[in-house]
């Protein structure tokens, strides 16, 4: 694969790299709170609470914790087959490679150091002697993402237009409006009708077509 017309991929992380769920659920449930956090979640998904209320109550469960012992509960998380590949594919084309998610950073810069995404964003914890201290530092919502993006962008002189985002809901509706190609990838219907491109697939490596496609 040669790098297309769009050399900076941005992917989202849950729904779309972590199938049916969220990382946060996955850790949740691993520390006893996956009831608290399905009801948050639903009551989310219906708009009726912000990222800010899940940060601020799911802060405390992490409160004392190493993020990096954290990754033996995200292995057993329902990735969607192909990331590795999908990701080494894409690097070795010479593009840049984001992981763009509203859920707590720690967790996606160890994703990040997994699969060699170039950066990743995310709502922020302040650390206390290099464990986390339940406090949030920086929330994070969709419309962040855009800027979160567009900064990167900006400091290596690629524009939006120069962006293909993959992502699966409203969360990613900000971000397909502002990019020049976007991949609504086993997606909700608010997600498809703001794609350019709709793709429903088990495996991430199908996306490789679409962007080579594009050169």
């Amino acid at each position: 694969m040669s790098v297309s017309r769009y050399p900076v991929v941005v992917f989202d992380l849950d729904g779309t790299l972590v199938r049916n769920t969220a990382v946060l659920a996955v850790l949740a449930d691993a520390m006893g709170h996956g009831s608290a956090i399905a009801e948050l979640e639903q009551r989310f998904r219906a708009g009726e609470i912000s990222n800010r209320v899940i940060a601020d109550t799911a802060a405390v469960w992490f409160t004392g914790m190493d993020p990096d012992e954290l990754w033996q509960h995200l292995e057993q998380a329902p990735w969607i087959a192909g990331i590795e590949a999908t990701l080494e594919t894409l690097l070795e084309a010479g593009c840049d490679v984001l992981l763009c998610t509203i859920t707590w950073r720690f967790v996606a810069e160890l994703i990040q150091r997994r699969y060699g995404f170039h950066a990743a964003s995310g709502t922020e914890m302040d650390f206390d002697g290099g464990l986390l201290s339940g406090r949030v530092s920086k929330y994070f919502e969709a419309e962040d993402k855009v800027r979160f993006v567009e900064s990167w962008c900006g400091q290596r002189g690629f524009t939006l237009n120069q962006v293909a985002a993959i992502g699966d809901s409203r969360l990613d509706v900000p971000l397909f409006s502002r990019v020049g190609y976007s991949i609504a990838l086993n997606a909700t219907p608010d997600a498809r009708a703001a794609a350019d491109c709709c793709l429903d697939t088990e495996d991430l490596t199908d996306v490789l077509e679409l962007l080579s496609a594009l050169r």
